[in-house]
């Protein structure tokens, strides 16, 4: 038959010309995502050879990928495909800048195997982990040019590439990358509501191909048919039938071209194209018929296409060569005949793939088959893949279970589990659990049953579906035991449940289950599961906040671990150690986690680090010492690829630069915090992210952007009592504080109260040590209030146990204690010295109560806060301070915090803060001396810095130090 496929792509300008844009604008790290969209048929996949031609053409290197239809869901398949097509020519070894993902190399092994390293440590399994380590990947490959990552037909992917692509579009704009992607329209699938998503969010552009128009169709004929002004016109009869049947599909052009050409209706002579009787329509109404004809004319070699049929669109020819066992010429003759035939194409630049045209030609060819057939044909495939692959690597597993569920065939239970261990393995727990849920449906052996049940409890447990494992838990703990399973083997399954729950904060369900555990413990005497048990128990204590208890157990694990050698469970319990000592004694909880990050260093275990150096930076976080910690924690965090505990960690950076009053600083970690939090699956942290950015919004005056924040928290965290309370201190009462209404702050920080109060354990908010400030200095219930925080132990935040100070100094000069008043004031604004507009606020309120009670030096405090208020543009507050001044009879300073800043800085518009950072200059001190002088982050300082060059013209550092010692010696 003679080649009728259209050379060029038609209809397409400005589709190809925004293609050809953005891998341009890829070579200046301007990354983009495309989706394109569009029925069967439309030309989606040729515009992607297009955009891969043009990638090649600016020497940009090209990932390949496509999701297939089949009966199972193949995790990462297509991303899968598209590192392997790279992977084949390319070790990690040789890539240049190779260090960068030495971190993320256990992720990437699980997509190309050829990349693992024999001894490798097992690493942190998670979405965003490969999602990472897929960015870093193509960041490198592309930092010298851009490259180009094609994923085709994702209306059939698997949930867990879905979730990377979400993540990729979300983080492309800094990027060498640009993603092309393609789906298909007007399905109900996952892949759209994605695409829907996108757009709304406007992270990619969304291209929905139309049909082509009448004089489209017709120059695609021209095309097809070769011609040009010399070799004729396409015969009205054509014309006819393209535009009654074509419908402006590509594809259908193509098609009904080839069928008539097949059919002898249109003959190709030395005076062009002619028309030999009837030229009836093949397409879509007998499109089956078109391709049916086709296979008959390849006579014998028809049977070899219908198992390449069966393999998938996609297929090896030698996987085809030895599924049908016919010699490599016979399979080779009939691939050839089928490319002929326009059913098969050869894919260009690869080793012996071959695909169908088009979804429906393979369809078309299977559509041929009685189920019977269909079955004989699955079970004789089976048979040849598990002899020539006994082990089933790669993808052979999958399509094993797949075939065998076609045939009928008893294997196919275990060999659906088979493929979602696999699944779990890669850390893809969605596609694990659909196919393990196929095992257990298919399952007629109830050991094999029994198998599959326990694989999706523990799938279910890792997924944080408690409900959903315990189900399945209960019918395994009563089928284990007809099946005379062993008594350590039930054990275990009630240790993972009872873990699962100890996370869902489901204490009694978690002690149930520790129960039964233990009980496989004392039958089974399996001292490694006891001492995991031992850790769960503390682990549930610590959340009951039966903090003694959970010490002594964890203590009596650690023993444990430690002469078992179990080094993992030693870090877990020197964490629940390190927590409950938190509460009370800092020194020692500080000193277990650095005793788990020794641990974790002399075994290698990186991920065990991060956490505990992570807690560590926690204690500096609650004694207001600089984050270097925290910093160094999340830098490592990253390095290792252990991003769940580097969004724990930007929270927490978060909330430091909250107190701090680094408000930008504050909103950038916290959206980053928030961006992980979501993919992690986490509304309660999400809703605590979004609350800390919501704060930091508010204090600086975008009280539109802070309402938003806080009702998409609390839309999203529900009623969880630890979100609530924030929204209500952080946000809604502090803004309130900044209003000068301190009534409605009350209430505010009272409805806080109530929901910390059915916290399980005492988080230590800086809210509630203000709360009982406000109440002292009001004069409601405040003696209570102070015991009850006290009691909390949220004095562990040092920020707490300051306004405690200032609370019992109100208290004790309203009781006409003056000298007592004036030593907790002093010790209080020494405790929150470095907060300066914490320190400042409250200052504010306790000069008030001192002006009424006779006590202290209230002048000299409203003075210190009325230039920080002013700083911050916080007017309510200035004008409050101004008005205790003049209650004091005080003289009241001009507005302004000028005074404080030198004139000839002052004619630059130079601040005070910048004035000081300044001034440090001046003295030689670097960046990270004048941030731990200020407690300022480095990068605060590194912009005040910029902003002063900005302002005063001077561009050098050196010069800038200079500039700074001739302003300090003219004052």
């Amino acid at each position: 038959m003679r080649d009728v496929l259209c050379p060029s792509v038609i209809g397409r300008t400005p589709e190809i010309e925004a293609l050809t844009a953005a891998l341009q604008q890829a070579t200046d790290s301007r990354g983009s995502a495309f989706f394109l969209v569009g029925e069967a048929g439309i030309g989606k996949s040729r515009l992607t050879r297009e955009a891969i031609a043009l990638a090649r053409d600016g020497h940009q290197p090209v990932f390949f990928g496509r999701a297939t239809q089949s009966g199972e869901t193949i995790a990462f398949r297509p991303l899968s495909e598209a590192l392997l097509s790279y992977a084949r020519d390319q070790d990690l070894e040789d890539l240049p800048h190779v260090a960068e993902l030495e971190p993320f190399r256990h992720s990437l092994a699980r997509l190309v195997p050829q990349w693992r390293r024999p001894d490798a440590e097992p690493g942190e399994d998670s979405l965003v982990l490969v999602a990472e380590a897929i960015l870093r990947l193509l960041r490198v490959v592309g930092r010298d040019g851009g490259c180009l990552l094609v994923l085709e037909d994702l209306h059939w992917a698997d949930p867990e590439t879905l979730a990377i692509v979400e993540y990729l579009c979300g983080h492309l704009a800094s990027e060498p990358i640009v993603l092309l992607c393609t789906v298909r329209a007007n399905e109900a699938s996952a892949a759209n509501r994605l695409v829907d998503e996108l757009a709304a969010r406007r992270a990619a552009s969304i291209v929905v191909l139309q049909r082509l128009t009448t004089d489209e169709t017709i120059a695609m004929a021209v095309a097809c048919l070769r011609l040009d002004g010399t070799s004729g016109a396409v015969p009205e009869a054509v014309r006819s039938l393209l535009a009654s049947n074509a419908d402006g599909l590509p594809f259908f052009v193509e098609e009904l071209l080839a069928g008539a050409v097949d059919a002898g209706a249109l003959v190709a002579t030395e005076d062009g194209w002619t028309v030999h009787g009837q030229v009836a329509p093949q397409v879509p109404r007998t499109f089956h018929d078109s391709v049916e004809r086709r296979m008959t004319s390849l006579g014998e070699a028809a049977h070899i296409i219908v198992t390449a049929a069966v393999l998938g669109r996609r297929f090896e020819w030698a996987l085809l060569r030895d599924v049908v066992g016919e010699a490599p010429a016979t399979v080779l003759s009939a691939l050839r005949a089928g490319v002929a035939a326009q059913l098969l194409i050869a894919e260009p630049g690869t080793a012996g793939m071959f695909r169908f045209r088009h979804a429906l030609t393979r369809d078309a060819v299977l559509g041929g088959l009685l189920p019977v057939e269909w079955a004989e044909l699955a079970r004789q495939t089976l048979d040849a893949v598990l002899a020539a692959h006994p082990d089933l690597p790669g993808e052979w597993c999958d399509l094993s279970a797949q075939l065998a569920e076609r045939a009928g065939d008893p294997r196919a239970a275990a060999l659906f589990i088979e493929s979602g261990r696999r699944s779990m393995a890669r850390g893809a727990l969605a596609s694990a659990e659909e196919t393990f849920g196929q095992a257990r449906q298919l399952a007629v052996d109830p050991a094999v049953a029994a198998n599959a049940m326990e694989a999706l409890c523990e799938t279910f447990a890792l997924a944080g579906k408690l409900d959903e494992a315990l189900a399945v838990g209960a019918e395994l703990a009563r089928a284990l035991p007809l099946l005379g399973a062993p008594s350590e083997r039930l054990g275990h399954v009630h240790a993972r449940l009872a873990h699962a729950a100890a996370v869902a904060t489901r204490w009694d369900v978690a002690e149930e289950h520790l129960a039964a555990a233990r009980s496989g413990v004392a039958q089974a005497d399996d001292v490694a599961l006891l001492t995991r048990a031992d850790v769960i128990a503390a682990q549930i204590a610590l959340g009951r906040g039966e903090f003694d208890q959970a010490s002594d157990l964890a203590n009596g694990a650690l023993e444990q671990a430690r002469r078992l050698i179990l080094p993992e469970l030693m870090c877990e319990a020197l964490w629940v150690i390190g927590q409950c000592a938190r509460t009370t004694d800092l020194s020692r909880a500080e000193a277990a986690f650095l005793q788990a990050v020794e641990i974790a260093e002399q075994h290698g275990l990186e991920v065990f680090r991060v956490r505990s150096l992570f807690e560590v930076g926690t204690i500096d976080f609650l004694t207001l010492r600089t984050p270097m910690n925290l910093e160094a924690a999340r830098e490592l965090a990253t390095a290792t690829g252990a991003l769940a505990t580097a969004w724990q960690i930007d929270a927490h950076l978060s909330a430091w630069y909250t107190f701090h009053f680094d408000s930008e600083a504050a909103i950038t970690a916290g959206r980053r915090a928030g961006e992980a939090a979501r993919w992690l699956g986490s509304p309660e942290f999400t809703g605590i992210a979004l609350i800390a950015e919501a704060g930091s919004h508010g204090r600086l005056g975008r009280r539109a952007e802070m309402d938003a924040l806080v009702a998409e928290a609390l839309d999203i965290a529900g009623d969880v009592s630890n979100v609530a309370g924030l929204a209500w201190g952080l946000c809604r009462a502090e803004i309130s504080l900044i209003d000068e209404n301190r009534a409605r702050a009350l209430r505010e920080l009272d409805t806080m109260m109530g929901f910390l109060r059915e916290l399980p354990t005492n988080a230590p908010l800086p809210q509630r040590g203000l709360w009982a400030l406000l109440r002292a200095v009001e004069n409601v219930e405040a003696e209570e209030a102070c015991a009850e925080v006290r009691a909390s132990g949220a004095t562990a935040m040092l920020l707490n146990a300051g306004f405690l100070q200032l609370a019992d100094a109100v208290l004790a000069g309203r009781a006409g204690r003056a000298e007592e008043a004036d030593r907790s004031f002093t010790a209080g604004t020494e405790l929150i010295a470095h907060l300066t507009w914490y320190r400042s606020l409250a200052v504010r309120f306790v000069a008030e109560a001192a002006i009424a009670d006779g006590w202290g030096d209230p002048a000299e405090w409203l003075r210190e806060a009325l230039t920080q208020f002013e700083e911050y543009g916080q007017d309510q507050l200035a004008a409050a301070c101004r008005s205790l001044l003049k209650k004091a009879g005080a003289p009241v300073p001009r507005r302004g915090s000028e005074a404080r800043v030198p004139i000839a800085l002052r004619q630059h518009g130079v601040t005070e803060r910048e004035a000081e950072v300044l001034a440090l200059l001046a003295v030689g001190l670097g960046n990270k001396e004048i941030a731990t002088r200020l407690y300022l982050s480095p990068r605060t300082v590194e912009r005040h810095i910029a902003n002063i060059s900005a302002k005063t013209d001077v561009r050098t550092r050196s010069e800038l130090v200079a500039f700074a010692a001739r302003t300090a010696q003219t004052g």
